[in-house]
């Protein structure tokens, strides 16, 4: 099962934050779906320092909704036409100029799966009892970071992106990763307005905890609201095996 949360930051009338599973698109919602046979699960953030985030999430996620993973390239070459769409999209009106969104999910098919990741969207899979995060922050912060210039890193905007979809720029999705996922039985995919608030380490503890899986998304909200977040707030629970 899914157990999807993807809630408004804290006097915002529209989220940025958007997810996909199948071919239904969520936002601002707390609910629950089946694990598609073959499709994407996918949350997307748009980007909140530029225009329209919530227009360019949406459609980024309409776009893939619905389609199935074939193969890596086939893949690949369907989120570059989406990004170029995109782009094109923003020059259509002011308000759209240089929209930008990013994107982490898994795409399954015929019992494997791939994830997808441009942005700082996450992805974690549960290993024993331990969180892993599988993808890599597209940051100023970690670009400063891996280049050892940890000052720098600690004084800028840490939620900064230097990869996404659109930005008015098609060449921002060129850090784009698809790799396999190895036999995971839990998924967890977050929007920055958690994992920047809420540690690995608490992430887990709620994950292993015996509140019911439905009840889990909530607890992980929660936690970043008391923690001080007031972004949106995205938390994609995928379990591929109940307990």
């Amino acid at each position: 099962m899914i157990y999807i949360m993807t809630h408004a930051g804290e006097g915002k009338e529209i989220s940025e934050d958007m997810v996909l599973v199948g071919d239904q698109v969520y936002s601002e919602v707390t609910d629950i779906a089946d694990i598609p046979e073959d499709g994407f699960v996918c949350v997307a953030d748009g980007v909140g320092g530029n225009n329209a985030g919530e227009v360019a999430s949406s459609f980024v996620l309409n776009a893939l909704s619905g389609c199935i993973w074939e193969d890596d390239e086939i893949l690949h070459s369907k989120l570059i036409e989406i990004n170029a769409k995109l782009v094109e999209e923003s020059k259509t009106d002011s308000k759209l100029t240089k929209m930008a969104t990013t994107l982490s999910g898994i795409c399954v098919k015929d019992g494997e799966m791939k994830y997808v990741h441009v942005g700082n969207t996450r992805i974690y899979v549960m290993q024993g009892h331990y969180l892993k995060q599988l993808t890599s922050d597209h940051t100023v912060y970690s670009w400063l970071r891996s280049l050892g210039r940890f000052e720098e890193a600690e004084a800028c905007n840490k939620n900064e992106i230097t990869n996404c979809f659109g930005g008015g720029n098609e060449s921002l999705i060129g850090k784009l990763q698809i790799q396999p996922i190895n036999a995971a039985k839990t998924i967890l995919i977050t929007s920055d307005g958690i994992h920047e608030y809420v540690s690995i380490d608490d992430l887990e503890d709620i994950i292993n905890s015996d509140i019911p899986n439905d009840e889990k998304c909530k607890a992980i909200r929660e936690a970043a609201q008391l923690a001080g977040s007031t972004d949106d707030m995205t938390a994609v629970l995928i379990c591929m095996q109940e307990e």
